[in-house]
């Protein structure tokens, strides 16, 4: 099920604090290790593997194009 962006933000936020990219991988990781609600797991885990993302509007742009924002 889609969850709002804002969700997500948090996560995409956290990271690109401390990196200039991040891959779905990373976004789990931090999900993982902070039981983050399983619909914001599986938007992140429904992203392609081996993709780079730079900032947090990509990251929203790739949810929002696989449909995974609720808002």
């Amino acid at each position: 099920m889609p969850a709002s962006w804002g969700d997500y933000e948090e996560i995409a936020s956290h990271i690109f604090k401390f990196t200039s990219e991040a891959t779905r991988s990373d976004f789990l990781d931090i999900c993982y290790a902070n039981d983050i609600s399983d619909d914001v797991v599986d938007g992140f885990d429904a992203l392609r593997e081996g993709i780079m993302f730079h900032n947090v509007d990509e990251v929203k742009a790739a949810l929002n194009e696989i449909g995974q924002l609720s808002d």
